[in-house]
């Protein structure tokens, strides 16, 4: 399994306090000397407390100091030196590429997955199905996730609208007579038509379900679930940001998908079966 520790250490240190960035520095510069240290000798090189220490490692989801250690021992030295962990540069050859792309994706999901509260996807499952119209919308490549989400629910039969017009889906807030609900897809939280819509359904009692990777964005804060996704890129790496948030979000569907199938799984397997013939038989290769 690929060790994705230091894209983590690096994803934590964005928002961590300054002792905790200046430990995620040193670490980071002294990958093959941190597994034989003591917290009191990394501590002493490292210019940080002790609690410091243990309170980073606990942040980074690991088993304490003792399984930061673990996992820094488990990196490869030409890894490290060769800059596997690094942004992608334009100096990078295909290999290179293949392999950092791997680790990243790879950590997107591990951390994406960590992240997921069980009791959040419950819920959210429970608002799907008690709701007669799903309105889904997202902006440049969260529309993406939305129209996976409006393929895979429809199949199974929930009456799923998405549009990029803001507009008609406004209208919809309006005229739609069916119990409904708005699921929002925006990586940052903070994208002004994403803000409008919730806004506008908040005002017309109307639940919102959000998919960001940012907790404290304001469209969190207007949901009445939020789904946290991965923040495993730092907001000032944008070359490889819009990949791995993307995978974030269509990992974090897919989930979501699986846990409302399994709620009559019967039927909503019959249901599949019956639209892939339907669409077989009308679409399908002519032999």
């Amino acid at each position: 399994m690929v060790n994705t520790i230091l894209l983590t250490i690096r994803s934590k240190m964005e928002n961590a306090s300054k002792a905790e960035k200046i430990l995620g520095e040193y670490i980071l510069s002294n990958v093959q000397a941190i597994p034989g240290m003591s917290v009191a000798e990394l501590s002493k090189s490292s210019g940080v407390s002790q609690a410091t220490i243990v309170r980073f490692a606990q942040n980074l989801g690991v088993d304490g100091f003792k399984g930061l250690k673990m996992e820094l021992a488990r990196c490869s030295m030409d890894d490290v030196t060769n800059g596997l962990y690094d942004e992608i540069s334009p100096d990078d050859g295909i290999d290179e590429l293949k392999d950092k792309l791997v680790i990243r994706i790879q950590h997107t999901l591990e951390t994406t997955s960590q992240g997921l509260d069980n009791d959040v996807l419950r819920r959210t499952v429970d608002l799907l199905d008690d709701v007669n119209v799903i309105q889904v919308y997202g902006l440049g490549a969260s529309n993406l996730v939305a129209e996976d989400f409006t393929q895979k629910f429809s199949r199974i039969g929930l009456n799923v609208i998405n549009t990029q017009d803001t507009h008609t889906m406004a209208a919809n807030f309006l005229t739609q007579q069916h119990k409904q609900l708005v699921f929002l897809i925006s990586d940052s939280g903070e994208t002004k038509e994403t803000l409008t819509l919730a806004k506008l359904a908040q005002e017309k009692k109307i639940s919102v379900i959000s998919l960001t990777s940012n907790a404290h964005s304001q469209l969190a804060q207007m949901s009445d679930i939020h789904i946290l996704t991965s923040d495993s890129v730092p907001k000032d790496q944008i070359r490889s940001a819009a990949t791995t948030s993307l995978i974030s979000q269509l990992y974090a569907v897919d989930l979501i998908y699986y846990l409302y199938l399994q709620r009559d799984y019967d039927q909503n397997i019959q249901r599949l079966k019956e639209s892939s013939l339907l669409v077989s038989k009308y679409f399908g290769k002519k032999h």
